[in-house]
């Protein structure tokens, strides 16, 4: 026996494990992990994709980097998991922000040392390669947003963490590393940028029963490991989409909605024949807002007494030609029940002239009978008068227009790049140009309604033409959410683009 051996007697034996003791339980890893209900609801969702978004600070990113522990090594007491080793991937939002101060902390914390090689971090993760490795040969490589998206190819993975919302090429590139192993993806994030495509992509078809996703959602105060008073205090100062956003996890329209006043209240569902029929003596519209390869959005119209307008019906296709659109219209005019419109209204560009054929857009749907007048291009009038109207509830849409539905639940206020200029600066008056087809379609009908007036002293049967609206809004309310379009119809399809492309870009362009 050494001499240093003999001086390590049975005192320094009870110290050292005592020491030791006292550090296992003062530092957390996975067997002290006790997961809040948002949290368990998470881990044991089966679906192959997974959104946890909640609020900051409601324990979205511990649940995510505690399932990828629990996958690293093989146990899961939620649901069972590929045995070990499995080949895992954490994408996140860069290296220094991401990887360096959120991802390899928390990997630490709930990492048990014995799980490392050697017990050790430096010995079981690889700094230049990103690759943590456990002992039992599991290994998990940590990537960020601002890699190129060819990096993020490779062999397959049986599961992947996305914490914070990853850019859509790099998510696809992603989930392809899947498909060999049938593995598993989940997203924990606040949606501090708005409705972008996780809203549409995952989001809403995660509400739908049988939808491939399930959506865990909740709000920072449900988390029941932080003070509420403190949380206040933080959230107190921010705006109210700012706070439905980082304390509801909720997404918003960053810049506000522009038709703030839609509602479902606002849909009803399609008019039969012979409400088509009650209605014809109403004043019938066409409005159009003209793309090729961004979609061409139609609208018919019908105008009542006292300010009633009920729109009951859509055309919504890009790569479509005039001559085409112009047969559909001939048909839908003569359906059964149909009035058809005493005027056409349109975006003032489609007067512009093709520089080589001297022709137009209106010109060229005048030639197949069907005359159109310009619309005003005029924002802010148009938005106030569509507002207005929704508001009181005079403007009703079928469920035959679905992407005016969803349009209008979309269709946001312009922002600065970041939240310091946006901060700094006064709202801006300019609509965000994106997904707002059908909208600016109803915008150059309602350009040529006059202001909606309503008068104090009204009452309900004061009103011509109230019959027929009680009769519409007294019918089964039609199972339309924010998820109801054909998602076809809106997909870029990439053509080279034309002498028409630009039109739309911005409302009525130059002329």
């Amino acid at each position: 026996m050494s001499p240093r051996a003999k001086k390590f007697g049975l005192d320094d034996i009870n110290d050292f494990l005592s020491v030791g003791l006292t550090k296992i339980i003062a530092r957390p890893s996975i067997h002290g992990y006790k997961p809040h209900d948002k949290q368990i609801a998470f881990h044991s969702a089966r679906e192959k994709g997974r959104l946890y978004i909640g609020g900051n600070r409601s324990g979205k990113t511990v649940g995510g980097i505690v399932e990828d522990v629990w996958r690293m090594k093989g146990t899961h007491p939620y649901q069972d998991t590929p045995p070990a080793p499995t080949r895992g991937r954490i994408c996140t939002v860069s290296y220094t922000e991401g990887i360096e101060m959120i991802i390899i902390p928390e990997l630490a914390k709930w990492l048990p040392p014995s799980d490392l090689i050697n017990g050790s971090w430096e010995d079981s993760y690889n700094k230049n390669k990103r690759m943590l490795t456990l002992n039992n040969g599991s290994t998990c490589e940590l990537m960020s947003y601002d890699q190129a998206v060819v990096k993020f190819a490779g062999t397959s993975r049986h599961w992947i963490h996305f914490d914070e919302e990853p850019p859509k090429p790099i998510f696809d590139e992603c989930r392809m590393r899947l498909v060999d192993t049938g593995g598993k993806w989940y997203i924990t994030m606040t949606p501090v940028d708005g409705m972008t495509w996780v809203y549409d992509d995952i989001y809403l078809p995660g509400q739908v029963p049988g939808g491939g996703y399930r959506v865990i959602e909740i709000d920072s105060s449900e988390n029941p490991y932080i003070s509420n008073a403190e949380l206040e205090l933080v959230v107190a100062g921010l705006d109210g989409n700012e706070k439905k956003a980082r304390k509801e996890g909720k997404f918003v329209q960053i810049g506000g909605l522009v038709y703030s006043k839609f509602s479902i209240d606002n849909v009803i569902p399609s008019l039969s024949v012979g409400q088509l029929e009650k209605i014809r003596t109403w004043t019938h519209y066409g409005s159009l807002d003209h793309g090729l390869n961004n979609p061409t959005a139609w609208l018919w119209h019908a105008a009542g007494p006292n300010g009633f307008i009920i729109t009951y019906d859509e055309i919504y296709k890009n790569e479509t030609l005039i001559h085409q659109f112009a047969k559909e219209i001939h048909e839908r005019n003569a359906l059964e029940g149909r009035q058809p419109p005493a005027i056409y209204v349109g975006d003032p560009a489609i007067a512009q002239r093709n520089a080589q054929t001297g022709d137009s857009v209106r010109l060229a749907y005048t030639q197949v009978g069907i005359p159109i007048v310009l619309g005003n291009n005029n924002v802010s009038i148009r938005v106030e008068k569509m507002n207005r109207h929704l508001e009181n509830r005079r403007w009703l849409i079928t469920e035959d227009c679905p992407n005016l539905i969803r349009e209008l639940q979309r269709v946001r206020w312009k922002v600065y790049a970041n939240a310091k200029e946006r901060h700094n600066n006064n709202a801006r008056e300019e609509i965000h140009k994106k997904d707002d087809h059908a909208p600016d379609s109803a915008g150059y009908f309602f350009s040529l309604m006059p202001d909606l007036h309503i008068p104090i002293t009204e009452k309900p049967e004061q009103r011509p033409g109230v019959e027929i609206v009680q009769e519409l809004l007294g019918a089964v309310r039609p199972s339309v959410g924010p998820n109801y379009y054909d998602r076809a119809l809106t997909q870029s399809l990439n053509r080279p683009h034309t002498e028409w492309t630009y039109i739309d870009e911005h409302m009525g362009g130059e002329w």
